[in-house]
């Protein structure tokens, strides 16, 4: 699971860590295989009924805290995984709750709308349920909603006015077409069906995390003048439109396994004034494939081709994994004057470039 956030900054580094953990290929096979096997078999019997009673939600209370009004302290979260549940009902009875983990249970909707009804409700977490729609009644407090691996097609019903962070990955969603929340800072629709961004209208988001759907373009993210992480690894995106000098914020961009095959499309990243790292690993400019091979091994990067990124993009700190070296950078610097000596780069960049060493000598 994606550490998901409600109004806290992360450090890059430790996102990018966490992005590739959650990325793994086996919890992949494992969705795939789950959704294959309900519709090998479409007409079950329904899953008996299992009710949780009050003595398994004490035992499995964690988090001690203060209550919402400050007078006392008491324990803050539930987790109630792996039972087999249809019914929590139960839960309500521990109004102070602030933290309901209810994952690998078979759940529907209906069954998870009693958690509405605890009155400082934050975070719900409900993987791997039956649920066919994130549409909770709205409450006064939820900011972060987790519904990976359930049946999902539309987020069209969500809202909650204080929402941060929206999980659903792995779900069968073609359209991100919310309704308008202010407090969105993060969105994450990995391996889903989504093909357009469009539509995008989220202002506040800082972190975009669409790994494994079918976009083609990346148009639309210039309306997101806060984003800070933008995660689409495994899109079939050749073109890399959509990028504008406004999105001064964007610091991290993740197009592993894309299908982006020249330095050209890649120079389109110069007007990210913040960016300082990119992913490009298994694309085919860097001689990948520019889609996700469970066979392929430790990737060997060329070394002349980072030089070449970097020299296009001379910000960066942090390539493919790995952060910039002193001698890459000197490599850098060396192939721009080819570049200016043999006309194969504009007035314009060379600026950029001044501008930039200019920049890093203040700091020295």
């Amino acid at each position: 699971m994606l550490k998901s956030h409600y109004k806290l900054q992360q450090d890059v580094d430790g996102v990018e860590q966490e992005i590739e953990e959650s990325l793994h290929f086996e919890q992949l096979a494992e969705a795939v295989a789950e959704e294959e096997q309900k519709e090998i078999v479409p007409n079950a019997l329904p899953y008996p009924e299992r009710k949780l009673n009050r003595s398994e939600i004490s035992v499995r209370l964690t988090l001690l805290g203060k209550t919402a009004e400050g007078d006392g302290y008491t324990y803050l979260k539930a987790v109630c995984t792996g039972m087999s549940l249809t019914n929590i009902s139960a839960i309500k009875s521990f109004q102070h709750l602030q933290f309901v983990d209810v994952s690998n249970n078979n759940l529907t909707l209906e069954n998870l709308q009693v958690v509405t009804e605890l009155p400082f409700l934050l975070l719900i977490h409900a993987d791997k349920n039956l649920l066919n729609s994130a549409g909770l009644k709205k409450t006064k407090y939820m900011q972060v909603i987790i519904m990976n691996n359930n049946k999902l097609t539309s987020v069209r019903d969500v809202f909650q006015p204080e929402l941060c962070t929206l999980e659903v990955g792995y779900n069968k969603i073609r359209r991100v077409d919310l309704l308008s929340m202010p407090n969105i800072k993060c969105l994450d629709f990995r391996y889903n069906l989504i093909e357009d961004i469009s539509n995008f209208d989220f202002p506040n988001l800082d972190s975009l995390y669409l790994a494994g759907n079918k976009i083609t373009s990346l148009n639309g993210i210039e309306k997101l003048p806060n984003l800070r992480v933008l995660h689409v690894r495994n899109n079939p995106i050749r073109i890399l439109s959509g990028f504008d000098p406004e999105l001064k914020k964007l610091q991290y961009v993740n197009l592993r396994n894309c299908k982006v095959s020249t330095l050209k499309q890649i120079k389109k990243l110069r007007v990210l004034p913040a960016l300082d790292t990119l992913v490009v690993r298994g694309c085919p400019y860097m001689g990948g494939i520019g889609e996700e091979d469970a066979e392929v091994g430790v990737e060997e990067e060329d070394e002349q081709l980072r030089i070449e990124v970097l020299a296009s993009l001379p910000k960066l700190k942090r390539l493919n994994k790995g952060t910039i070296t002193p001698e890459e950078r000197t490599e850098a610097k060396e192939l721009i004057k080819q570049w200016i000596e043999d006309g194969e780069i504009n007035e314009e960049e060379i600026l950029e470039e001044q501008h930039h060493d200019d920049e890093e000598s203040n700091v020295d």
